[in-house]
């Protein structure tokens, strides 16, 4: 089942690419404001019992990496939507 979102392309650059059996996401804040969330986001995961669920990677001006367990995939997107990171989630 492919998953499509939507975000505000004036707050946030969202860039997703497979990496073996993983999902690698380039993230990047045009707003600082936003760090506040996307930190909300890694802490659910910090929460849980599996280390290795996600991997996340800060980097200069406000640019971030964060590779996605195959299987935490579709929470993550929900996380991101929680945190009004993401507009609109849809199923196909």
């Amino acid at each position: 089942m492919k998953v499509e979102y939507t975000y505000d392309k004036k707050l946030i650059d969202l860039k997703e690419t497979t990496n073996g059996n993983d999902i690698e996401f380039f993230i990047t804040l045009f707003d600082s404001e936003l760090k506040k969330k996307l930190v909300k986001v890694r802490q659910y995961f910090d929460d849980n019992r599996v280390l290795t669920d996600i991997h996340y990677y800060i980097h200069p001006n406000n640019n971030y990496q964060v590779i996605v367990r195959n299987d935490f995939y579709n929470e993550f997107i929900i996380q991101l939507f929680r945190q009004q990171l993401l507009k609109e989630i849809k199923w196909d």
